[in-house]
């Protein structure tokens, strides 16, 4: 092998080196902002599965106020069927009275 020949072999073998470093150093690089992404998923991950949970307990909350809604709706209606049912009957006996009362009158006017 002649001197230039040597001399070229050694700048290539000096080229190659220097970009394997490069290529390392990127590499380490990569490497590094992988585990930080890693790391920042593993959060994000964790804060998803808090929220999940939350979620899930607010939802059992509301299923439980849904159900207790229910149950005085249903209540509601029955008292106001109560009510109702009441109101006719006083009403009913309201008529009576004043049927009555209308009686008498006659009675008395016819008495006297």
């Amino acid at each position: 092998m002649t001197k230039n020949q040597e001399k070229e072999v050694f700048l290539l073998l000096n080229t190659i080196a220097t970009q394997v470093q490069s290529v390392q150093s990127d590499v380490k690089e990569i490497k590094q902002t992988v585990n930080e992404h890693s790391q920042i998923l593993n959060e994000h991950s964790q804060i998803l599965n808090e929220h999940s949970q939350i979620l899930n307990e607010h939802s059992q909350i509301l299923s439980a106020h849904s159900q207790i809604l229910s149950e005085h709706s249903q209540t509601l209606h029955l008292l106001v069927s109560k009510v109702d049912s009441i109101a006719e009957t006083v009403m009913t006996n309201d008529r009576r009275l004043t049927a009555v009362e209308k009686n008498v009158g006659d009675l008395r006017g016819g008495i006297h």
